[in-house]
This record gives structure tokens, sequence and C-alpha cells, in this order.
């Protein structure tokens, strides 16, 4: 009896642990996100463009990615010339070896998700989830747009495109001369359980 009983919790205990509340909130919340913002593509390929077309997040066959504009960087002093680190082509994006079949957007997205679980995150000071990709950049969406911005704080945050400004910079960006509703500006993060602040280059959209 003690023997099924303590394999009766080891069972539990195993279940438990393959729940993963994060990733099934984020692709929840993130078919909020579609139902707002329409996905546009195929059964192979869906994207998502921010309101003003300036950025976008797409996900396909084995790899996730976001893009942005780069002429208000140009503007406000990129050197193209130097092949910086992060700022090739302005794509950003997350590959696995994997074979996915074809599916709708949400689907889809769960399936790379699955895949690239340890990218997938939550930012508590934001109520965001977030995709994380190489060298600390960043694509953002509300948990709960219901009540995202609703007492002023994460207003017109409910979809957010964070750049690494680490690289922009070393290629001759001035922060100062950017335009376009690209913002310089520090973000609260818990880095070991300890508050602090980065800085990124941000570019936030309220969608209702």
């Amino acid at each position: 009896m003690k023997k099924i009983f303590l394999a009766a919790i080891a069972l539990t205990l195993s279940a438990c642990s393959n729940l993963d509340v994060i990733k099934t909130d984020a692709v929840r919340s993130f078919g909020d996100i579609l139902k707002i913002l329409p996905a546009e593509g195929d059964s192979s390929e869906w994207r998502i463009t921010a309101p003003d077309s300036t950025a976008g997040f797409y996900w396909k066959n084995q790899e996730i990615g976001m893009f942005v504009d780069v002429k208000p960087f140009v503007k406000a002093g990129l050197d193209l010339s130097k092949d910086g680190e992060g700022i090739d082509g302005f794509v950003y994006s997350l590959s696995h070896s994997d074979t996915l079949a074809q599916d709708a957007p949400l689907k889809l997205f769960e399936k790379n998700v699955d895949f690239l679980r340890a990218s997938l995150g939550y930012h508590p000071e934001m109520d965001h989830y977030n995709i994380t990709f190489d060298n600390g950049n960043i694509f953002e969406w509300a948990k709960d747009l219901s009540t995202n911005g609703k007492t002023g704080k994460n207003q017109d945050l409910d979809i957010v495109f964070a750049l690494n400004p680490e690289p922009l910079i070393a290629a001759g960006v001035d922060t100062e001369k950017l335009e376009g509703g690209w913002t310089y500006t520090q973000v609260p993060v818990d880095i070991d359980g300890k508050p602090t602040k980065v800085w990124k280059i941000l570019k936030a959209f309220n969608l209702k």
C-alpha cells in the first residue's frame, strides 16, 4: 500500500511539472492580440504588422522573428556599412530544426513556442509576455488587454518592440535624434530576484 501511495504521489508531481502555466497563458494572450491585429500570410508563415507598418513579428515553420524599419535609425546616424552584430537587416530571429506541419496562426505559434520555450518569458513589472531574441532584442505583448493601461500603467503598451541599443549606438545611432516613435529609455526588469533597470530602444503600440 505504501509503495502504491508513493507511486501515486510521483505521478501527480510529474503531471504538475508538465504544466507550463506561462506558456499556456502566453499563447492564450497572443490569441487575444490576433483578435485585434489579425495575422496575415498562409499556413506556412504568418505575421502581424504594427499599426504604422514600421515593425512586425512573424512566425513560420522552424522560425520566429521580428523586423523593424531601418529608416529612422539611418536618419539618426546609423552607418549601414558597419556590419554590427544585431543590425543586419533589422531582422531578429530564432530557429529550430524540428519539422512542423502547416497550421492556423495561433496553433503554429504554439508549436514554435514549444520548441523555443527557453526564449519565452514573463515580464512582471509590465505584466507582459515576451520572446527574447539573440543579443537582447525583445517582442512583448500584454498579458491582459482588458486591464492593460486601465490605471495609467502600461498605457499604449499592448505590443512593444524593444531593441538592444549597444550595437546600434556602436554603428553610429544618436539616440537623441531618433524619431518615428522610437524612444531610448530604461526598462524595469528583475535580475536574480533584484529589481533593476536596463537601457532599451522601444517602440510601443496601443491596439484598442
